[in-house]
């Protein structure tokens, strides 16, 4: 037995005269056809021959008597492909073709073609519930920026490209085999020598296309997995886009107030990192202080001020105004909330709002968008002018690793 090579299928065997032609064409070359499925076709080594190959539509296996029939008619069985089965002849020999009455080889398609209509509308059916189903989830969605952000859109998007592709392939094997059946009902035999070079090109360049998307769709959600993290604030300064308690309580007695702990994470001075391709550097950063010789105002307890920061870096800059407005529908929860737009030179734009002891501050800049919820005694305004630095020191820390 000859060394076994193995190429790519690239065009549908529904395509009868296609394959055949291209089977005998690399018969010519020495690369003898042995088997094949859904994606490699394996060929045989030897010596060029010019050989003959017809593709058949017999529903099942071939019985015994059938093969028999087909060898007295000087048909060799190579191969089979679902209810396709592939015979071979040595081009030069006196063979009669297996088919000779073209009204009878299309009644033998009938049942195929019903098949390949029903599954048509059976994936018809199913695409249209994908599509509106994924469609409702933005369309229905108060906050669609953050929504890509936050979940799976990329994924999503590539994954209707790879069901259309499918999509596609199905409406084509259907097409294909309808006007097949069509041709022999009207008398005109299969061509046996048709070109197959165009329709074999056409699929290299989707598959080259498809393979990638599909591949992409399959590893997102692990990268996804391993690029997320939770580790426990660092108490001396960190290349973060955070400001700190300390820049804002000017209280020399402000000392750390620790919390739940689980796998040496504490809950309560925590940084979780995240992942997506439309925001590759995410960060959601809680601190918690206590000055023990110190009050709320409302003398409900020993002050203990907080600040949660959520920092977004996005891959496309012209999604930042929006997602920060997602920013502030997610986090302000009264409609009685004032949302006061600020000026800074070193913001594109800055939003604060107050909610008694809980400020807001919702920015961008570029393609960075931060939001910092803070609880404490400090006046608002006076974070904000803290917020371009953080930023400035965040891009550049990016830049260098």
């Amino acid at each position: 037995m000859g060394k076994l090579v193995k190429r790519l299928m690239l065009d549908d065997i529904y395509a009868i005269g296609r394959n055949e032609s291209w089977f005998s064409a690399m018969a010519k070359q020495g690369l003898h056809l042995k088997k094949f499925g859904t994606i490699f076709v394996y060929f045989e080594k030897s010596e060029p021959r010019k050989t003959r190959y017809r593709i058949d539509y017999i529903k099942g296996k071939p019985s015994p008597e059938q093969l028999e029939v087909y060898r007295d008619c000087g048909w060799d069985f190579v191969a089979k492909n679902g209810d396709f089965s592939i015979f071979s002849a040595p081009e030069d020999s006196c063979v009669a073709e297996l088919h000779t009455d073209t009204i009878e080889q299309g009644f033998s398609l009938l049942e195929l073609n019903k098949r390949l209509r029903n599954n048509l509308i059976i994936i018809s059916i199913a695409m249209l519930w994908f599509f509106g189903m994924t469609a409702s989830i933005y369309i229905f969605n108060d906050e669609p920026f953050l929504f890509m952000i936050k979940g799976q859109f990329v994924q999503q998007m590539l994954l209707i490209i790879v069901e259309l592709y499918v999509f596609y392939t199905v409406i084509r094997n259907y097409v294909v085999v309808r006007r097949l059946k069509e041709s022999l009902f009207q008398g005109r035999e299969i061509n046996h020598h048709e070109d197959y070079r165009g329709a074999r090109l056409l699929g290299g360049i989707l598959t080259a296309i498809y393979l990638p998307l599909a591949l992409i769709t399959v590893f997102i959600p692990f990268i996804d997995i391993a690029r997320s993290k939770d580790y426990t604030l660092p108490e001396a300064d960190a290349n973060l886009p955070v400001i700190r308690l300390g820049e804002i309580e000017k209280d020399a007695g402000l000392m750390r107030k620790t919390g739940y702990q689980d796998n040496n994470v504490d809950w309560e001075n925590r940084v979780s990192s995240d992942w997506s391709l439309l925001a590759p550097v995410q960060y959601k950063i809680d601190e918690n202080g206590i000055i023990e010789d110190e009050m709320w105002d409302d003398q409900s307890g020993i002050y203990s001020p907080s600040i949660t920061t959520r920092y977004y870096q996005l891959t496309f800059g012209s999604m930042a105004e929006n997602l920060t407005a997602d920013l502030i529908h997610r986090y302000i929860y009264r409609d009685d909330v004032e949302v006061r737009e600020v000026n800074h030179s070193g913001l594109d734009k800055a939003y604060i709002a107050e909610e008694g002891t809980r400020k807001h501050i919702f920015a961008y800049s570029a393609n960075q968008v931060i939001h910092i919820t803070y609880y404490g005694k400090e006046k608002v305004e006076g974070i904000v002018p803290l917020i371009p630095q953080r930023l400035r020191y965040q891009e550049q820390g990016v830049k260098e690793e």
